[in-house]
């Protein structure tokens, strides 16, 4: 299979890369720098791989390197640190679509935040409370939605490192809700409520960059059980995370 890793040498995207390439997939990365990403991943040629240089706005390069791909994955962009990244990220579901046509099949990320809160019918970033950056994850999901692209939007929590580098304990997987037990259904102040339970179970959403590449190499494929749904994650039951420098 014939992949697109756009943003490679990000964390998310070079975990992608490190385990598409001991899969044996035909991997293409999409990066500002060659030299950057050969030096991460520790050598000057990697049998396998193929790099293609550019930036997101320079769309005739990105449009030639989505060219005859089975899938695209756009690791690109960080919602709480690039001020475009809406924008930037639209673009290239755009550009997806165009390249890849109906049915095309693309990945890429989005938050926690964006999943529907079990039992609720309402998402958190849809909360006056959630801070506006993760509200840009419900315009890209608008905007996908709107495609007629295969996608899936990886939506874990905050992602750290594995310490050993590879993917751990199978996780806890679901489809457009979060993956963890929802709030309680009764009581007053019902935002309250939804708040104070996702505040609660982040740390069971605190997952690898490594086990979030390998939930999605596992769904390459189009017409999967995450075609066209948003994807939790969590880790196993009894099991939490920890972010450096708290939440």
């Amino acid at each position: 299979m014939r992949i697109l890793i756009i943003g490679a040498t990000g964390n998310s995207g070079l975990a992608l890369t490190r385990a598409a390439l001991v899969r044996g997939l035909d991997v293409t990365a999409y990066v500002r720098s060659a030299g950057k990403l050969q030096a991460l991943l520790g050598q000057d040629h990697t049998p396998g791989l193929t790099i293609h240089t550019g930036t997101l706005a320079d769309h005739a390069a990105l449009t030639n390197a989505m060219a005859e791909q089975d899938t695209v994955i756009n690791a690109a962009g960080n919602a709480t640190i690039d001020p475009d990244f809406g924008p930037m990220v639209q673009s290239v579901i755009a550009l997806a679509e165009d390249a890849l046509g109906a049915g095309g099949r693309l990945w890429l990320f989005g938050g926690a935040a964006a999943l529907d809160v079990p039992g609720f019918g309402v998402r958190a970033a849809d909360l006056p409370m959630i801070p506006k950056v993760y509200k840009q994850h419900l315009h890209n999901l608008a905007h996908v939605s709107a495609t007629a692209l295969d996608w899936s939007m990886l939506c874990p929590g905050p992602m750290v490192s594995a310490p050993s580098g590879q993917p751990g304990a199978a996780l806890r997987v679901s489809a457009d809700c979060w993956p963890v037990e929802g709030p309680s259904p009764s009581g007053l102040f019902r935002t309250i409520r939804i708040l104070k339970a996702f505040k609660q179970r982040m740390p069971e959403m605190i997952v690898t960059y490594e086990d979030a590449a390998r939930v999605i190499l596992d769904n390459l494929a189009p017409g999967g059980p995450f075609s066209c749904k948003r994807v939790g994650l969590a880790l196993p039951p009894g099991q939490r995370g920890a972010k450096p420098g708290g939440f």
